[in-house]
């Protein structure tokens, strides 16, 4: 069972702009499972900056499969 928490502070701007940069990474993670070994023992917590908001969706996508690929 895979326990994957998103954190937006407040900061970053009003819910709606904080839910879509929630759903962004979800999507992004739902591949990374498919595609890199993530290991399920653990808890992940992902903090997001305010320069998510304004990166495109590839740049955010490779920043997470390359965290996460240096978790292992």
């Amino acid at each position: 069972n895979l326990n994957i928490s998103f954190i937006t502070k407040k900061k970053i701007g009003t819910a709606v702009i904080r839910n879509k940069i929630k759903r962004r990474l979800r999507n992004i993670m739902n591949d990374a499972v498919k595609n890199i070994s993530i290991k399920f023992d653990f808890s992940y917590l992902v903090i997001c900056k305010a320069s998510v908001l304004h990166s495109n969706y590839t740049n955010i996508k490779e920043t997470l499969f390359q965290e996460f690929k240096r978790i292992k």
